[in-house]
């Protein structure tokens, strides 16, 4: 199995991509949804790396505001569960959560500030992100030093009317 591959068994994903309302990119991410859905009307978004590398995080919000290492939580409540770095075990999987799934463009950036030791050359990822709009999943290639500020985009709807 290769790295990619293996990362994105780690969040139960096969590699591709998948856009929310566009199912899922395989049957892992949808037994794997089925039975890890995210909190009722929440807002999960986890990258997963392995260990040649340090990398970063970031989901902006509908109000312009990201949520990232160094800023968390928002104003949104989104907030980072830890700075997965080099002397975390890999995989290493970082998570946003946004505990309302407030309507509007959410963008995912990721950011490889450090190689770590053995690594050097580029890392490979897995990101997903869980709304109450689906599932959206995207396998990447980074380089040292590069930042992507939009691997994954999405518009999450606004809330239904209530009867």
């Amino acid at each position: 199995m290769g790295l990619v591959a293996a990362m994105a068994a780690a969040l139960g994903l096969t590699t591709g991509c998948a856009t929310p309302g566009g199912g899922p990119p395989g049957e892992a991410a949808a037994a794997w949804l089925r039975t890890s859905p995210p909190p009722e009307g929440a807002i999960v978004v986890r990258l997963a790396f392995d260990a040649s590398a340090d990398l970063d995080l970031y989901v902006t919000g509908p109000r312009r505001e990201t949520v990232y290492f160094a800023n968390t939580p928002t104003k949104l409540g989104g907030h980072l569960d830890a700075d997965r770095r080099c002397d975390a075990p890999a995989p290493r999987i970082e998570s946003v959560v946004f505990p309302d799934a407030w309507p509007g463009r959410y963008r995912v950036g990721v950011d490889f500030p450090e190689a770590c030791a053995g690594g050097g050359g580029p890392a490979d990822f897995a990101v997903e992100a869980r709304s109450p709009a689906g599932l959206a999943a995207r396998t990447g290639r980074i380089e040292p030093g590069e930042f992507e500020p939009i691997v994954l985009e999405w518009d999450e709807p606004s809330a239904p009317a209530a009867d």
